[in-house]
């Protein structure tokens, strides 16, 4: 299983490789806003160039459109390494718990759950973001150049923000943990029960199977909106702090001006 595992990941290294590229592309291009604004108050606003604002709007529009279309292609080439990954182990994952003799049921019928989960996890919105990850001391380093206390607010919205994310993840972690449990527990034995439906009906105990799976799907509904509802106060803080850090630059910047 081991060598088969890497032997996938090996056929989808040149689609990684390709995405950290366009990644690197992505977050080069992040800065083209930035520098419009720069461009903004210091040669339109001063000067009244409506000419200067056509041509500063016309490369922002370029710049724009050009991340997009790498955004796109990055995304594109993780969806393409999710399907080959797919293709090399998923028969892998069959064999295997099919060929395993004994074991409990509900394990085996998850296994395949859990490759799809791990086949998003790595081709997903979760890589992106580690794929972004790196190029937030670039970002630091830029706003330094720009001036000492913008590097320090940068630095202090930095912290903030990951403070709130591991906050998240603390305040979620075993809710969700949880909630899928649940989960697997409701579709293992949902399947197990639509699999003997003529046996269930024969015996008459249709509808005190559906009342037990209502309840089960109760239980884990609530469990869902327990993690749903923690999680959204501190998303929404976060999103408080980006939006007041990235006002709060912009006083900075008027500040020292």
């Amino acid at each position: 299983m081991n060598e088969a595992i890497r032997s996938a990941l090996e056929a989808c290294r040149r689609h990684f490789t390709a995405a950290l590229l366009f990644s690197a592309l992505v977050n080069l291009l992040f800065i083209v806003p930035m520098l419009y604004m720069l461009q903004v108050y210091e040669r339109v606003v001063p000067t009244r160039g409506e000419a200067t604002l056509v041509l500063l709007t016309l490369v922002l529009l370029f710049g724009l459109l050009t991340m997009s279309v790498l955004d796109s292609i990055r995304s594109r080439l993780l969806v393409r390494a999710g399907v080959r990954l797919d293709s090399s182990l998923a028969k892998t994952v069959l064999d295997a718990t099919l060929n395993r003799v004994g074991g409990n049921k509900r394990v085996k019928r998850q296994a395949l759950r859990d490759f799809d989960t791990l086949r998003q996890a790595m081709t997903g919105p979760a890589i992106l973001a580690v794929l972004d990850a790196p190029w937030v001391p670039v970002y630091v380093l830029v706003a330094f150049l720009l001036h000492f206390w913008i590097g320090v607010l940068s630095v202090v919205g930095a912290v903030i923000v990951v403070l709130l994310a591991v906050r998240n993840e603390q305040v979620t972690r075993e809710r969700l943990q949880q909630a899928n449990q649940a989960a697997g527990q409701a579709y293992a034995e949902f399947d197990a029960t639509a699999s003997s439906a003529d046996v269930v009906r024969a015996l008459g105990m249709r509808e005190a199977l559906v009342t037990g799976h209502l309840a089960q799907r109760e239980q884990m509904m609530r469990l869902q909106t327990r993690a749903s509802l923690a999680s959204s106060r501190v998303s929404a803080a976060s999103k408080f702090t980006r939006q007041f850090l990235q006002s709060l630059a912009l006083g900075v910047g008027a500040l020292l001006a």
